[in-house]
């Protein structure tokens, strides 16, 4: 992999993080408790959402449930050159491992967001885990790098045989399923613009959700003004890596570098995810801004939601 193709991959990953940085900063500073209680929630909802589509994945595929294939055959995203971590120990109903390098908690230094991650952090991990593990997996993040002082995030999971029923205990692990014959092929992993793209679409669904939930109309409002301003940013981000890289922010780098479809209608996951005019919201107030500063004409836009 070049240098080049390393940058794809790390744009795809910033860029989901970029828009949940700048809507969540909307709702934290705007929108007070309510606001906070609306970003907790989607947060909850998003890490639910990919915990439950990434256990039947694995129950699709004739894999068990545990420790080691949530880590393994169950990693839902794509991996990226930045990230760093060292596992201390993993079986199949305890992990305990050190993040040393994350390029989320980094987009959340680099825009003073720390406080921001921290939500994050504290809300997703244990919904998503416990999720995938029928409501029985125990996260413990004891130190976390969205926290002042903190060098590393310190992960604690544990999934214990006892804490399941029988027919869960069946379906994670293979000594209580006599009869269970393991896949003879290795199950398709996430790739590259695919794999980002599906974390972009239910972050922004889901802060889109509990916003219009808890905040009303204004809360619809608070996330198209954070689309807006993520979408100014992206194009700051691909215009300055587009220089230092000697190319132009054309249609082809886009493509590349950004996870989403450059035409919003061809996008499959809007068949799920628009609710609360979720694609027109999107439209309007991401995708013109970014067309139009990076300079990408597009045309035949959409009527105003």
């Amino acid at each position: 992999m070049t240098r080049l193709d390393e940058i794809k991959l790390e744009s795809l990953q910033d860029s989901w993080v970029i828009m949940y940085t700048f809507i969540a900063r909307r709702l934290y500073e705007q929108a007070g408790f309510e606001g906070e209680v609306a970003l907790r929630e989607a947060v909850r909802r998003y890490g639910r959402d990919r915990g439950l589509t990434n256990r039947q994945r694995l129950l699709d595929n004739n894999i068990k449930i545990n420790l080691e294939t949530l880590f393994c055959e169950g990693r839902d995203r794509p991996g990226e050159p930045r990230f760093l971590s060292k596992v201390i120990r993993s079986t199949r109903e305890e992990r305990i491992s050190d993040t040393l390098i994350c390029s989320f908690a980094d987009v959340w230094k680099k825009y003073n967001a720390r406080h921001l991650g921290r939500i994050y952090c504290e809300e997703f991990h244990i919904e998503c885990y416990k999720a995938f593990g029928f409501g029985k997996t125990k996260v413990n993040l004891s130190r976390s790098m969205t926290q002042e002082g903190d060098d590393r995030c310190f992960f604690y999971h544990t999934y214990r045989p006892e804490n399941l029923t029988e027919e869960e205990r069946r379906l994670s692990f293979e000594e209580y399923d006599p009869g269970y014959v393991k896949p003879s092929t290795p199950m398709p992993k996430p790739q590259g613009k695919s794999g980002f793209n599906m974390l972009w679409i239910k972050m922004y669904f889901y802060l889109l959700e509990a916003a219009v939930e808890h905040l009303g109309e204004t809360g619809r409002v608070l996330v198209g003004e954070g689309l807006r301003d993520a979408a100014r940013e992206q194009a700051r981000v691909f215009i300055e890596q587009a220089d230092a890289t000697e190319c132009c922010v054309d249609e082809q780098y886009l493509i590349d570098h950004l996870p989403l479809e450059l035409d919003i209608e061809r996008e499959p996951l809007w068949q799920s995810y628009d609710k609360h005019g979720a694609k027109q919201l999107l439209y309007n107030n991401f995708y013109k801004v970014l067309f139009k500063e990076t300079g990408y004409a597009k045309t035949g836009d959409k009527e105003e939601a």
